[in-house]
C-alpha cells in the first residue's frame, strides 16, 4: 500500500488527530471483554452475553484506570473494531449503548438519559430511581441493546445531598440480573471500585470482573512501543526529533506513565511544530504545552540538558506534575 504523503498543514493536522497509538492496553481490555460473551462454533465472539447457568445472570466488567490513562479511548476503539458490537445511534440502530456520565449525574438522571436515548419520552419527577431503572431495562430489551457501557461511572457513586449511592449500586447489580440482563461494562478511576465495595454484602462487587489499565513503566515493552509510535508519527509528518533528547522518556516521566495524557502531550507538541511551519521538534515545544496544562514549574522534564541529569534533579526535588 502506498504511503500517501502529507503536504498541507490541514492534511497533517487531520492525520495527527485521527492517529491512534497502541501500547498493549487494547489487547488487555479485549481479553476481558471477550469473556462477557458467548462464542459461535468457530470460536468467535458473538453479541450475546454469557449467562451463568445456575444464577441465570450475565457478568459485569469493571475497567479501572487513573484519569488520563486512556480508558475511554480504549473502550471506544474496542467498540469500533469488534465486528459484533455496533454502537447504538439516535436512529435506533446498534446493540451497544455507550454512556459517558457527567460529574453532576445521579442515578436518577442517568436512568433518564438512557431512557431518552432509547426513545422513552421522559419521567415524571415522582418516579423513583428503581422504577426508572426498571423502565430502562425494558427499553434496552425493546431496542435490542445487549451491551451497556457506563463510562466515568464513579460520578454516580459520589456522596452528597440528594444522591442515592446504595441505590446506584443496586441498579448496577440489577442490570446483570434482569430478564434482559446485558453485558455491563463500567469504567472509571480506582475510586469506582472503592465505592462499590462500600456495599456491606458485597453482592454487586462479586458480579464484576476487574480490568486494571496500568501506567506505562520505564523500560517496559509498552514504553518501547510508545517511543516507536512517536518516531513513526514524526517521520510521517516530516518532523525531526533528535534521539539524543530522549523525548519519549521525558514525556512518560512528565505524565507519570499515564498513556492518555502522554499521547496528548506528544500530539500537541507535534501540532505546535506543524502550525509554526517548522520541521524540527525542540524541548521548548513540549515545555510550553506542559506548562499551559500544569502551570509554571521551577524545572520540568523538558529542561535543556542531558536527560539523565535532568531526571535525577527532578527526582531529588520530589517531582510532581
Amino acid at each position: 500500500m502506498t504511503d500517501t504523503p502529507l503536504n498541507t498543514i490541514s492534511e497533517k493536522l487531520d492525520w495527527l488527530a485521527q492517529r491512534y497509538w497502541k501500547f498493549g492496553q487494547d489487547d488487555l481490555f479485549l481479553d476481558y471483554l471477550e469473556d462477557l460473551y458467548e462464542v459461535d462454533d468457530e470460536g468467535h465472539m458473538t453479541s450475546t452475553p454469557r449467562r451463568d447457568p445456575l444464577a441465570d445472570e450475565t457478568r459485569g466488567l469493571m475497567f479501572l484506570a487513573r484519569s488520563g490513562n486512556g480508558k475511554t479511548a480504549t473502550i471506544k476503539k474496542a467498540i469500533r473494531e469488534t465486528p459484533v458490537l455496533e454502537e447504538y445511534t439516535d436512529q435506533g440502530e446498534g446493540n451497544t449503548l455507550y454512556m459517558e456520565v457527567p460529574p453532576d449525574a445521579t442515578i436518577k438522571s442517568l436512568a433518564e438519559d438512557i431512557a431518552k436515548i432509547t426513545g422513552y419520552s421522559g419521567f415524571h419527577k415522582s418516579v423513583t430511581a428503581p422504577e426508572r431503572w426498571l423502565i430502562c431495562r425494558r427499553r434496552l430489551r425493546m431496542t435490542g441493546i445487549t451491551t451497556l457501557v457506563i463510562d466515568e461511572c464513579h460520578h454516580i457513586l459520589r456522596p452528597g445531598p440528594g444522591r442515592d449511592v446504595p441505590g446506584a449500586i443496586q441498579a448496577l447489580k440489577h442490570m446483570v440480573q434482569s430478564d434482559h440482563a446485558v453485558a455491563l461494562i463500567i469504567a472509571g478511576v480506582p475510586e469506582l471500585r472503592e465505592g462499590i465495595l462500600k456495599e456491606a454484602s458485597g453482592e454487586t462487587y462479586r458480579r464484576f470482573d476487574e480490568c486494571h489499565l496500568p501506567s506505562i513503566q520505564p523500560g517496559s515493552g509498552e514504553a518501547e512501543r510508545f517511543s516507536r509510535c512517536v518516531a513513526t508519527s514524526a517521520r510521517k509528518l516530516g518532523i525531526e526529533i533528535d534521539p539524543g533528547l530522549k523525548f519519549s522518556e521525558r514525556v512518560l516521566f512528565a505524565e507519570h506513565g499515564e498513556a492518555g495524557r502522554a499521547v496528548k502531550l506528544v500530539k500537541d507538541s507535534l501540532r505546535r511544530v506543524i502550525t509554526k511551519r517548522r520541521s524540527r521538534l525542540e524541548l521548548e515545544d513540549a515545555e510550553r504545552i506542559f506548562v499551559k496544562s500544569n502551570g509554571p514549574k521551577e524545572m520540568t522534564p523538558f529542561h535543556p540538558g542531558d536527560w539523565s541529569f535532568v531526571e535525577s534533579e527532578l527526582k531529588a526535588m520530589g517531582w510532581v506534575r
